[in-house]
């Protein structure tokens, strides 16, 4: 491995590897100055690492000066190794749920369903869907809606742009589910789902995709942009109530 590709390496796998060259290094010096108390490499090394590691079990301890400030040495450097490897642990555990939170963290799981607007019917999807994976997006959101209920999870994001699309994996997904837009009137909702639509089949032919429209007028050229299933929420919602009101009278 060169020192270039060393250096990309995670952080955290850097001071592991960092902590066994320590450890190996040392390990020999101390086998070196005390062979009697440190007979072999192993045991000089396994010393090496419970000192820094602050455990300190007592089963060995050296008896010479040059071991005893060998030892001031191991702890006075170590320790600060160890310590950055448990912060750094603690730190990318903290950054990844905070990119969850916020929606900026890629999706890399597969056979997901792609839920795309934050509204009443998605969170009600939500329910209905908590046993499989599940992606959300929204641009409307400033964080995760239910990141402490739900599996699913969030990118934020416009849906009919690129980015957002792969960073939600859309080449593997399963399904998607489009929603109409909540916060701009009915014509743009609808000119907003054909858009993200058409941006999906650019990246994905094939996958099934449901879209909710507002208004009739629309229908035409969602099913020219591939459109699977459309749902006419407006027009629904009317004939339930037709045929509710049909029932009482």
């Amino acid at each position: 491995m060169s020192w270039a590709k060393l250096w990309r390496l995670p952080k955290w796998l850097y001071l592991i590897i960092l902590i066994s060259l320590f450890v190996s290094v040392f390990g020999i010096f101390i086998h070196v100055i005390e062979p009697v108390t440190f007979p072999t490499f192993w045991e000089g090394a396994w010393w090496v690492l419970i000192t820094i590691s602050t455990v300190g079990y007592g089963d060995y301890a050296p008896a010479s000066a040059a071991g005893r400030w060998l030892t001031v040495l191991i702890i006075l450097l170590g320790a600060g190794l160890i310590s950055s490897y448990f912060f750094t642990i603690a730190s990318s555990a903290f950054i990844r749920q905070q990119a969850l939170e916020d929606g900026t963290r890629s999706y890399t799981g597969r056979n997901h369903i792609i839920l795309i607007g934050w509204n009443a019917r998605t969170s009600w999807l939500l329910e209905q869907y908590a046993s499989k994976a599940v992606v959300l997006i929204d641009d409307s959101l400033e964080k995760h809606p239910l990141l402490q209920t739900s599996p699913c999870q969030f990118i934020k994001g416009k849906p009919y742009y690129f980015d957002t699309l792969k960073k939600a994996s859309l080449s593997t997904g399963s399904a998607v589910i489009i929603t109409a837009n909540q916060h701009v009137d009915e014509e743009a909702a609808d000119a907003q789902t054909v858009l993200t639509l058409l941006t999906i089949r650019r990246l994905h032919p094939t996958i099934p995709c449901i879209v909710e429209l507002l208004t009739h007028e629309h229908v035409d050229s969602a099913k020219k942009a591939g459109a699977t299933t459309i749902v006419e929420s407006h027009a629904t919602v009317g004939r339930a109530l037709t045929d509710s009101l049909s029932q009482l009278t």
